[in-house]
């Protein structure tokens, strides 16, 4: 089954949801045969800017083009939209981030266009480029070949050098409005035949945060959850969260300084088996509401939840810390709490004593573990062995778990190439964001500098498609010469 994102991708400029300022400065290029040799495309991550990286290759190779829109139905209209077209070149900058792989770019793109009428390079992540491969690609920047556009894509424009933003033409995409997503939504689940109440669609475009991509996503997740009956509850549940009810819960035991009750409420939503960093992101959604509305009471309780969710990420035993901190805030919220002290200390000395037992266990099984399976059975090289169990003591731990969840890991001098399957997109996109932190942690545990890059499996296959079809083409001229 094809993902929604994926299905229902734009594939004309009229298509695209928002970003109305783009659209309009790309067709205008177009029409007046004015396209800029270089755009930056900057904005939040699923607001649309591969997709109109995509339609604005489409536009320049289209056979048969009416104004600024592809026809969608040549050979080249289709080849794009199935990510065969030789002279459109994705690239990932978090997996090809080094000089020697721009390098490789500058001498491919002095050759004149194969299948097209022009060759259009998309960078993805452009921001992850080494200082070095962005020198390299300055030059190409400078003195670009008449028939190569250039579309480098970023969530971080403030990474990017200021030499290479003032050769290109930048375009800032904006995160959608609400009520942009929330009928795309609609739109897009009666043509699925799915019956979503009006209730769940807008919590969905609310928590999409602006991107659509990320709100397909959600509706897609909760729709295999439900099925084609879809309701608010199905959502939460379908993504793993916490729930109003709960939330409201929550902080009336803060307001009304119930010890009991918070406590309850933190141990309902740990054996749920959800992430209690959920119970505090929502609380904090709940709280930035209610303010909007007129509370500003809680403006000084949302502080104390954006420092806890901040702080929860460092803890082992989070059931504990969440615990602790939130009836330190209750304390404060209400100092003539007459709750008894020696019941907080003893809800705590027996949390500590679980988690010391907890520990325990976790660290007989990894001894017992260890003993099956040695570093290089289980294919991790020892210098990023090292480096985990650094990670997992003193590091990040997204960046502990991304590493120790990679499918392969090569190293070759002070190269490093971290392969995640298809399935591993989470952990993927983890690394992809944090590479600079865990370049550092190598940097920390080893003494020198290692170069990170990030592949998944589904790019890695789409690229050998291209290869194989670039293969046939040149064998079969020169069988015919």
């Amino acid at each position: 089954m094809e993902s929604l994102y994926r299905k229902y991708r734009p594939k004309r400029f009229s298509e695209l949801v928002g970003q109305d300022h783009v659209k309009r400065v790309l067709i205008r290029a177009i029409e007046e045969e004015k396209v800029s040799h270089a755009y930056i495309f900057a904005g939040p991550r699923g607001t649309g800017k591969t997709t109109t990286a995509r339609i604005l290759a489409k536009a320049l190779n289209c056979e048969n083009r009416q104004g600024a829109e592809p026809c969608g139905k040549c050979y080249a209209c289709k080849a794009i939209d199935e990510g065969t077209f030789m002279d459109i070149i994705e690239l990932d900058a978090a997996s090809n981030r080094g000089i020697d792989e721009i390098r490789k770019l500058r001498e491919a793109a002095s050759f004149r266009p194969i299948e097209g009428k022009v060759k259009v390079y998309i960078i993805d992540e452009v921001h992850m480029l080494t200082k070095e491969a962005f020198n390299a690609l300055l030059k190409t920047l400078e003195e670009p070949p008449e028939h190569v556009v250039f579309v480098l894509a970023t969530t971080n424009l403030e990474k990017v050098p200021p030499t290479i933003i003032s050769r290109c033409q930048v375009l800032e995409f904006r995160n959608l409005s609400e009520d942009l997503i929330y009928k795309r939504l609609k739109e897009i689940a009666e043509k699925e035949g799915i019956n979503a109440s009006d209730d769940a669609l807008k919590f969905i475009a609310k928590r999409s945060m602006g991107g659509m991509r990320d709100a397909l996503t959600m509706l897609e997740q909760t729709w295999k959850f439900a099925g084609s009956e879809i309701s608010l509850k199905d959502v939460e549940e379908a993504l793993g969260l916490v729930g109003i009810e709960t939330v409201k819960r929550y902080i009336d035991a803060l307001v009304s300084s119930d010890v009991n009750e918070i406590v309850n409420v933190i141990e309902e939503v740990y054996r749920s088996g959800k992430d209690l960093s959920v119970l505090v992101q929502e609380t904090i959604d709940y709280l930035l509401e209610e303010i909007s509305s007129g509370r500003y009471e809680y403006i000084g309780l949302s502080k104390e939840f954006l420092t806890i969710l901040k702080d929860l990420r460092f803890f082992e035993n989070k059931k504990l810390y969440l615990k602790t901190a939130s009836i330190s805030m209750c304390k404060n919220l209400n100092p003539s709490l007459k709750s008894s002290e020696k019941d907080t200390k003893k809800t705590v000395k027996s949390e500590v004593k679980q988690e010391k037992i907890e520990k325990e266990e976790r660290f007989d099984i990894a001894k017992v573990e260890m003993q099956k399976v040695n570093v290089e059975a289980r294919g991790i090289p020892k210098e990023v062995d090292k480096v985990i169990e650094y990670l997992k003591e003193e590091g990040d731990l997204s960046i502990y778990v991304a590493l120790s969840m990679a499918d392969e890991i090569h190293i070759e001098g002070n190269k490093i190439k971290v392969i995640f399957s298809n399935e591993k997109k989470v952990h993927y996109e983890v690394l992809k964001q944090k590479i600079f932190e865990a370049e550092d942690a190598f940097k920390k545990v080893h003494g020198k500098d290692y170069m990170i890059e990030v592949e998944s499996k589904e790019e890695t296959q789409r690229t050998k498609k291209i290869k194989k079809k670039l293969m046939t083409l040149f064998d079969g001229e020169g069988e015919e010469s």
